[in-house]
């Protein structure tokens, strides 16, 4: 149950040294008494919170907090039952870590044949006429002549299209294609609205979709219905793991 920076289980905030990242976020939400998903600046190393409604009267689920490394749904809550004031750990409806990873759309097409000059991709390659494409991972003896090459495109169909050199010669093929390979357009406006990505991205943008940080806060977190909660999240210069020290 230990996540020391730098591992994949540090894949949303990274590695991060001695000083250099200290942030912190509060706020408060009224709750709906039903698990909430939480939108944060950055990915937090701890998460405090403090059930404002709850305090004042003798029910359950008035404070707790989170640790990065705690396991799925766990939290440790600090519950009150009459007057009496009892920690327990939450392991289902606690907290979820529910973050993403940014990145880029996969923008290559599949090859499933080339015939004198004539690729053919497995699905529709959205390209247009006079777009500049790199072919790649081609087997057979027309490897040699199209791959790591550009070609330029006249489109035949929405999975056909006709090979050109960039002085605008038709490709002569020479040899067969036997299998694989994957076309590229060069320059492709990532992030574009008409791409399977994050619509809220616009065109050109530099990923397509970037990393969220989400906490989602369960029903033993965000209790009742109307209660207010005040949290905050926090994230240390630093997150390690001493280890045993017995």
């Amino acid at each position: 149950m230990t996540a020391p920076i730098g591992t994949a289980a540090n894949v949303h905030n990274g590695l991060r040294e001695y000083g250099q990242v200290t942030n912190t976020y509060g706020g408060y939400l009224q709750s709906a008494g039903a698990a909430y998903d939480l939108t944060l600046p950055f990915f937090p190393d701890m998460f405090q919170w403090w059930n404002y409604t709850k305090t004042a009267t003798n029910d359950n689920n008035i404070s707790g907090v989170w640790f990065r490394d705690f396991p799925v749904g766990d939290a440790l809550i600090v519950r009150r039952a009459t007057t009496n004031l009892t920690s327990t750990l939450e392991t289902t409806n606690g907290i979820t870590d529910a973050s993403t990873d940014g990145g880029f759309t996969n923008q290559h097409l599949v090859i499933s044949g080339i015939a004198a000059g004539v690729v053919t991709t497995t699905t529709n390659h959205d390209l247009s006429n006079l777009d500049r494409v790199m072919i790649t991972k081609v087997i057979g003896t027309v490897a040699p002549q199209v791959n790591n090459t550009q070609w330029v495109v006249v489109v035949l169909t929405a999975t056909t299209f006709q090979l050109y050199d960039t002085f605008g010669v038709p490709m002569v093929q020479v040899g067969t294609w036997t299998s694989s390979g994957q076309v590229t357009k060069n320059n492709p406006a990532l992030g574009d609205v008409s791409q399977p990505v994050n619509p809220a991205y616009p065109q050109g943008s530099i990923i397509d979709y970037p990393p969220t940080y989400v906490l989602t806060l369960g029903s033993a977190v965000m209790s009742n219905d109307n209660d207010v909660i005040y949290f905050v999240a926090t994230q240390f210069n630093n997150y390690v793991s001493i280890g045993d020290v017995a």
